[in-house]
């Protein structure tokens, strides 16, 4: 993981959206962000890179609805990696997704719901 954690601006490394601040000041990591080895990543592609990841290990032969399931359960399983302390209907509309399938994904990785 990067030690840096401050710098005059941030850039995504898959999308190029950029983080600074006016007057060239330096800024801190957005918390949403991550940064390592493998680059620097803002949130919206952080949630694509769990998603793609999630297709990249589906079997050649799955189909349409299949892939569309997987990507779905991806991202669900990014959010409540992300944020295990906020509630499944947050993480829900975060994912536009439905409440059933946030706690589907808390039992598939034992993250219990908060109290």
């Amino acid at each position: 993981m990067s030690t840096i954690t401050t710098a005059k601006k941030w850039t995504c490394d898959q999308c190029g959206v950029t983080v600074s601040r006016l007057g060239g000041e330096k800024v801190e990591l957005p918390a949403s962000w991550t940064s390592s080895q493998e680059g620097t990543f803002c949130l919206l592609c952080r949630r694509e890179r769990a998603a793609q990841a999630a297709l990249d290990a589906a079997p050649k032969d799955s189909g349409l609805e299949d892939r569309a399931k997987l990507r779905r359960a991806a991202l669900v399983e990014f959010e409540v990696r992300r944020r295990p302390g906020h509630g499944n209907g947050e993480i829900a509309k975060a994912c536009r997704s439905s409440v059933a399938a946030v706690v589907a994904a808390r039992k598939r990785l034992k993250i219990p719901a908060p109290q």
